[in-house]
């Protein structure tokens, strides 16, 4: 089994609230942003998370978010292992989240003005093993 650390500056909180649970639109679009990347990422692979996301601010000047993307910043991180080797990489993840729409202005820090069906996820993946 391969695992990968994935690392993303856009808030995918995993709430666990829909507009059925709760009335709090942040806590719903923070899980639908979680559902959304979840969505994606089932398409080539069945992950196996070994750990939830979790938030923290941290410099990111060399975590691989390119030149755009520079100091303090939320950061998301967790870990996923998948059965089939190959099946995933940091090249396919930027092909897969590429133009998927994300609701912003959650508690990412980055400021991203791309119209809403035109923002990328910005991750890393790491394979660790």
């Amino acid at each position: 089994m391969q695992s990968f650390e994935i690392k993303t500056l856009i808030d995918i909180t995993q709430t666990g609230q829909t507009k059925f649970k709760s009335k709090d639109r942040m806590l719903i679009n923070q899980q639908a942003n979680w559902n959304t990347f979840f969505q994606v990422l089932s398409m080539r692979v069945n992950p196996e998370f070994e750990t939830w996301p979790t938030v923290e601010k941290c410099k990111v000047d060399d975590l691989g978010f390119g030149t755009k993307h520079k100091g303090q910043h939320n950061v998301w991180t967790f870990r996923l292992g998948i059965e089939r080797d190959y099946a995933l990489s940091e090249d396919t993840l930027k092909v897969d989240f590429d133009l998927v729409p994300v609701i912003k202005g959650l508690s990412e820090t980055i400021l991203n003005n791309n119209d809403a069906r035109m923002l990328i996820w910005l991750l890393r993946g790491t394979k660790m093993n």
